[in-house]
């Protein structure tokens, strides 16, 4: 096997899991340790991947700090938005959480849905506020700025009394191996909690987040019931293949 075709394989591997394991490259490949380091190091040098001990792990160039996503793909996340109100109804406990796009679906329901919402996100409580007959829990805490999320022992403690139909989260890497992850350990901490406790979960995630992990895991893909993305078809049917339901926009 030429050593392009072998790289392009990583690639798509990298795409599709988010990570490399050198000792898996090199049973596949048939080749020796020294040729994996080699392939590593090209793929790295195009910028798809940063080298860890035992293989490698996917980059990402979205960025963590909420001002900065806000302004990203806003066209994309206004659709998935627009897409994820179609599971919001009148009489609903719903948890929404500090991401960007999840904050969209303000825009999209109506003003006479009676929807009581619970968020951690400042950001996410203000744009749901212009709906006048629901009611807006915010949770407090310390603030993370970066993030414009709430916090803390308190917020964990809080929550633990809410049992929603439905949680809809962003989140920043997205793989079949590695379920759901993010960047930020608090903001993992609350996600899992009410993914874990929601009757459903939708995940609203642009095609950027497909095939990256990020730090902290927030949930596997068995507790993942809806996942809305703007990918190509390609990348999502194995999503569906898992047992998600996949609306792409």
């Amino acid at each position: 096997m030429l050593a392009e075709e072998r790289r392009k394989l990583m690639r798509n591997k990298l795409s599709r899991d988010g990570q490399l394991l050198s000792a898996e490259l090199i049973r596949e490949f048939k080749v020796s340790e020294d040729t994996i380091r080699r392939d590593l190091k090209e793929l790295a040098d195009e910028g798809l991947l940063r080298k860890v001990h035992g293989g490698a792990m996917a980059v990402t160039t979205v960025p963590i700090e909420y001002a900065a996503r806000h302004e990203m793909n806003v066209e994309a996340k206004s659709a998935m938005a627009l897409q994820a109100v179609s599971l919001v109804r009148s009489g609903m406990l719903v948890f929404v959480d500090g991401a960007t796009t999840t904050a969209l679906i303000a825009n999209h329901l109506p003003s006479s849905i009676q929807t009581t919402f619970v968020t951690n996100s400042i950001a996410t409580a203000t744009a749901l506020s212009i709906l006048p007959r629901s009611e807006i829990i915010l949770l407090g805490g310390k603030l993370i700025r970066d993030l414009l999320i709430t916090t803390g022992p308190e917020l964990i403690q809080d929550a633990r009394v809410f049992r929603p139909d439905l949680s809809i989260i962003g989140v920043h890497g997205l793989t079949i191996t590695a379920g759901a992850t993010v960047e930020n350990y608090d903001d993992a901490l609350i996600k899992q909690y009410f993914v874990q406790n929601s009757g459903e979960v939708a995940v609203l995630a642009g095609h950027e987040k497909l095939g990256f992990i990020a730090s902290y895991f927030v949930a596997p893909l068995s507790q993942i019931s809806y996942l809305v993305c703007d990918a190509p078809n390609s990348s999502l049917s194995e999503y569906n293949q898992a047992g998600i339901t996949v609306w792409k926009v």
